[in-house]
């Protein structure tokens, strides 16, 4: 009688471009069968005290990747040599960039054509592995009493914060001069403010921006906007 063989399920490699995203899922880092890659850029000198907690915590399955120099794309060439470092290593592993910048596709097109499992996506709740708990039901209680209504919180224009909509009207009028780059628009956005941010948190307007549709970050870093009032 033969024994069935009963084999490790495949490790999924997950590579995040931090210039693009900066949102992480703690949960992803520890899960079963995950490595995990976090590229960080040159000028990209604070993480979150939580984040570099979970780092350590799980040491043997992270990597900590940051630039020691700047240029065009440096941190995309990076983040490639090391997919390309995994796939030789693991060919049977999944692998998934964490990133909304488009120039990465051809690279997922081109491990697909060698039969390798390779997806791009813009944030970590698409990725296929990570189950996202659902909030817990309160209990029913046994006497019911007629909730007072709250008053609701007024909204700044499409949702967004103060300095999100500043930033659209600046962009919206019609003499104003738009960064073509994500780079030259996160430091526009710093002098902007009076240098009263941090490009990590210019970096987050601009995420934010992306994710109301106002701006897309295409290929080589290209800034696409969508000014529109909604």
């Amino acid at each position: 009688m033969t024994t069935a063989t009963h084999l490790p399920p495949p490790v999924n490699h997950v590579f995040v471009d931090f210039e693009n995203v900066h949102k992480v899922d703690l949960a992803v880092i520890g899960s079963k069968a995950v490595s995990f890659t976090l590229l960080v850029g040159l000028r990209q000198t604070k993480l979150d005290v939580s984040l570099v907690e979970k780092l350590f915590e799980h040491a043997v399955s992270v990597q900590l990747v940051r630039l020691t120099s700047a240029g065009r794309n440096a941190l995309d060439f990076t983040l490639a040599y090391y997919v390309g470092r995994a796939v030789a290593a693991d060919p049977t592993g999944h692998f998934y960039i964490i990133s909304r910048d488009t120039g990465y596709d051809p690279l997922i097109a081109h491990l697909r054509s060698r039969n390798i499992s390779a997806d791009r996506h813009g944030n970590f709740e698409a990725l296929p592995f990570v189950g996202h708990a659902k909030a817990a039901t309160p209990a029913t209680p046994t006497t019911t009493r007629k909730a007072k209504p709250q008053p609701q919180p007024k909204s700044a224009p499409d949702g967004l914060g103060e300095r999100e909509n500043r930033v659209l009207d600046h962009f919206r009028k019609p003499s104003a001069t738009r960064p073509r780059t994500q780079d030259t628009l996160v430091r526009f956005l710093v002098g902007y403010f009076g240098r009263k941010i941090t490009e990590a948190d210019a970096l987050s307007l601009v995420e934010t921006l992306g994710q109301a549709g106002h701006v897309v970050i295409g290929d080589k870093g290209k800034v696409i906007y969508h000014l529109e009032t909604k």
